[in-house]
């Protein structure tokens, strides 16, 4: 009888602790899906505002305080999360999108045109990737 409780009580706290790990790992996806998908937004969103002609200095610092969330965020986001969606999101991600913002943001504040040209051509690579995995990546992402 001893050996049956013991045995039940294995099993059950057993499958508690699967079920606790379960809620974590929807949560940590949860987690990773804003943080990619916020950043995104939050470059795009400042990316728009650098297009505005006559560019006021509010304008610029509201866009720059855009990308620079948008890249804590991107920092935030784990390649292996970024991989299950598509074996070459991770590394378009890091050396396209982040790299590129990373450049762009730092050549601008630099002044430094070669830099911020540098940025755009990485950004311009994300692109293009992009636009041809969006759609399978954003299906993958939709809440269930």
């Amino acid at each position: 009888m001893r050996l049956l409780l013991r045995s039940f009580f294995l099993i059950w706290l057993v499958s508690g602790l699967i079920a606790c790990d379960s809620r974590q790992d929807e949560a940590n996806v949860e987690e990773q899906r804003y943080y990619f998908l916020e950043a995104l937004r939050q470059v795009e969103s400042g990316g728009r505002k650098l297009q505005l002609a006559d560019l006021s200095q509010a304008q610029l610092s509201e866009a720059l305080a855009n990308l620079d969330d948008g890249l804590k965020l991107a920092f935030q986001v784990e390649r292996s999360f970024l991989d299950k969606l598509d074996l070459r999101l991770g590394k378009n991600f890091e050396r396209y999108f982040v790299k590129g913002v990373e450049s762009y943001r730092i050549g601008i504040e630099a002044a430094d045109k070669s830099q911020q040209m540098a940025g755009l051509k990485l950004l311009q690579q994300w692109s293009g990737f992009w636009q041809a995995a969006q759609d399978s990546i954003l299906a993958q992402l939709k809440p269930e």
